[in-house]
């Protein structure tokens, strides 16, 4: 019978070191270094749309957006079309670039929100008119990664109940031996 007191305390040590895993995820506020917020800057926000006619991608980076413009069926490069665009705050004309994409700039492309877009794309005789929405994360708000991952920590505690079953097996096991033998 003196055996299971020790038998009991190391059930709880384990089960202590397992949730202190499971809780050891990152959750809001948590803090990942450097390395996590140079892999946050590396992703733009983007918007993308398409009709029968074309597809747009615009990319935002430095508060203005860099748009590439395709044909929708043969995925070739659309040069020389005018793009018109506008948001609920203001509207303009995408500027035309060397390289075959377009420049759209505006004071509002890096601020945090949903922005609504409407682009009339004008090429040769096609003309269309394209819509999307545009996604500008906050980069300071920390709820963003463990808001859009809540498995993790479930996957964790579900993970610690099984590495525990076949220890408190074990325990159940050998108390009702033992309770047998008295």
């Amino acid at each position: 019978m003196k055996r299971f007191p020790i038998l009991f305390f190391r059930f709880l040590a384990g089960l202590g070191l397992a949730v202190a895993a499971g809780t050891g995820i990152a959750s809001e506020g948590h803090d990942h270094g450097e390395g996590a917020a140079a892999a946050a800057e590396t992703a733009s926000p983007r918007i993308s749309a398409h009709s029968d006619l074309f597809e747009l991608l615009g990319i935002v980076s430095k508060g203005q957006m860099l748009v590439y413009l395709d044909r929708y069926a043969s995925n070739e490069p659309v040069t020389g079309a005018r793009i018109e665009f506008e948001t609920g705050e203001a509207k303009g004309i995408a500027a035309p670039q060397a390289d075959g994409t377009y420049l759209l700039k505006l004071g509002t492309l890096g601020k945090p929100g949903d922005t609504a877009f409407s682009f009339t794309v004008t090429a040769g005789t096609d003309t269309d008119l394209l819509a999307g929405e545009l996604s500008i994360a906050d980069a300071h708000d920390s709820h963003g990664e463990a808001g859009s991952r809540p498995w993790l920590r479930l996957m964790a505690w579900a993970m610690a109940a099984v590495a525990l079953i076949p220890g408190a097996a074990v325990l159940v096991r050998r108390f009702r031996a033992r309770r047998a033998l008295n």
